[in-house]
């Protein structure tokens, strides 16, 4: 079935709505639908990064306990059909056609966005199916993201850091108070690593919900105990009086970190699911599997070496250098970068001195894309020596194959054109 005509007039919502904070427009696409929310277990999940790993990492962990499991994020790699999955498949074809269509209908009437589409979506189709939880990953924020509708039995915040300033605010203790409107009244909520001022946010808004607060630190210890040449990591878990070592197919300090966070919400989820170690083992050794999560510095190619890597803010560029570092990826490397113009993209090439690689820029094929010649500029400012400038992404990742290892990052969007060219499946 051809769905691109829908999925061509789905996208152009984006355009035409914008993003419009608020549930108002969300409660109405689900009153249409039943109230598909208010008959699922769900687990949310916000943050500025991790929450994707997170969300993908508890969802294997709960699938390889025997539950059926619905996993909704975003944005996807590939094919918008990544972003709704049950048990790690996609949703088909003909469930995105039977379900968009009318959606789409009722939202042009009250000024809905493509998210509260696809939001509405996921709910209804996991709904559907009957998973047993649902994951839901928040889009934007939080407070007023469409997934907000949702009534989980636990909350989870994942790693606060700057980022979509010009709708969450400037500071962090701003941003991290749309974040905590996920914390909901008496449901628990998960604190994955974060600073003072976040958590402080985090702990009045606890207080003013009743809800009961586990910060992460406190009930799980995640420890790196090896990087491997695959880019899988072996960490060591102390939970309670136990230690288990354990091996996971994401690598990288900050995936320890996102690993903490998820055997924290399942120390919650135990109250209600059947959840063992080996429960947790299984579900580390296979998120990619369980989960379908793509381009966490994953290796896609060798002979040279290519690495994909969808970090999107200097936050997540930073985590990327440093397990790049760790793993000892032999170098010299050849980053492919390209980024959004809404982007602090100073900043981003700023963390990408540590790696003394060559940069070859690139803009994908959207308007949002900052231009080569204004990354090259900045790229420069920031103290790049070795800047090389294309007039695509194809060009750009066949210029820095030739040389050797290569990088690919700085956007979902480069990521899925990076896949175009080099034949590969993510």
């Amino acid at each position: 079935m051809n769905i691109q005509p829908i999925l061509d007039e789905l996208f152009a919502m984006t355009f035409h709505a914008g993003i419009k904070p608020g549930l108002e427009r969300i409660t109405e696409l689900c009153r249409g639908l039943g109230d598909p929310h208010l008959r699922l277990n769900t687990i949310h999940v916000a943050g500025t990064n991790g929450k994707g790993s997170t969300c993908s990492i508890l969802a294997s962990i709960l699938i390889e306990a025997g539950y059926n499991v619905g996993l909704y994020t975003s944005p996807h790699v590939r094919r918008f059909n990544e972003r709704i999955r049950i048990n790690g498949a996609a949703i088909s074809d003909e469930d995105v056609a039977r379900l968009a269509v009318p959606l789409m209908q009722q939202a042009k009437s009250i000024g809905g966005t493509f998210f509260e589409v696809t939001t509405a979506m996921a709910l209804q189709y996991f709904a559907e199916k009957r998973v047993d939880v649902a994951v839901i990953e928040t889009g934007l924020g939080g407070r007023l993201d469409a997934t907000n509708i949702c009534m989980p039995i636990v909350s989870i915040i994942t790693a606060i850091d700057y980022d979509h300033m010009e709708y969450l605010g400037t500071t962090l203790p701003q941003i991290a108070g749309e974040k905590a409107g996920i914390i909901k009244p008496s449901v628990p909520a998960v604190i994955g690593p974060n600073g003072s001022d976040a958590c402080e946010v985090f702990e009045r808004r606890a207080e003013a919900t009743q809800s009961e607060l586990i910060f992460a630190e406190d009930v799980v210890s995640v420890d790196v105990d090896a990087f491997y040449a695959d880019l899988t990591m072996s960490v060591s878990v102390i939970r309670g009086d136990s230690r288990q070592y354990y091996v996971s197919e994401l690598t990288g300090q900050h995936q320890a970190a996102n690993i903490s966070t998820a055997i924290a919400a399942v120390t919650v989820l135990e109250r209600t699911f059947a959840i063992d170690e080996e429960d947790i083992r299984r579900g580390l050794r296979s998120i990619r599997r369980n989960s379908g999560i793509l381009a966490r510095t994953q290796v896609v190619a060798t002979a040279p070496t290519c690495i994909v890597d969808v970090s999107h803010n200097a936050a997540g560029l930073h985590a990327l250098v440093r397990t790049l570092m760790d793993t000892r990826v032999a170098g010299p490397l050849h980053v492919v970068f390209g980024a959004m113009s809404d982007k602090d993209v100073g900043s981003m090439l700023s963390e990408l001195l540590a790696l003394n690689a060559t940069l070859h820029l690139c803009a994908p094929r959207l308007p949002r894309s900052m231009p080569v010649n204004d990354l090259a500029g900045l790229a420069k400012q920031v103290g790049h020596e070795r800047v090389f400038e294309y007039a695509s992404v194809a060009e750009a990742v066949q210029g820095a194959r030739a040389l050797g290892t290569s990088i690919i990052c700085g956007s979902f969007h480069v990521a899925d054109e990076a896949a175009d060219v080099l034949g590969f499946a993510l």
